[in-house]
């Protein structure tokens, strides 16, 4: 029974992740990173950013740590996200070619 009561409250208080997202605009937060919970869905760093760098048309953006697309629509924890995060945030680069 107390392996229950403790995971019971580990699931309870959700991790917490240094998140910071970098744009061609600027950062945000402009210096170090902002706490958030691993339960957070990654778009509400996003729209803080967003608003916080004065972006007005982010369509088609797409959100990228350590080179791999995520998806912001999901959590840090459901994104594999865990400690440090660095969110590169930008327009899909194109593919090119002749």
């Amino acid at each position: 029974m107390e392996t229950e009561n403790v995971l019971k409250q580990d699931h309870k208080h959700p991790k917490t992740i240094q998140a910071s997202v970098y744009t061609t605009s600027g950062a945000f937060p402009r210096k170090g990173s902002e706490s958030v919970k691993s339960d957070d869905l990654v778009d509400k760093i996003l729209k803080q950013a967003q608003h916080a760098l004065h972006l007005t048309d982010v369509t088609g953006w797409e959100a990228t740590v350590d080179g791999n697309v995520i998806d912001p629509n999901k959590t840090y924890e459901q994104n594999h996200l865990t400690g440090t995060v660095v969110i590169h945030w930008g327009p899909r680069e194109g593919g090119g070619g002749c």
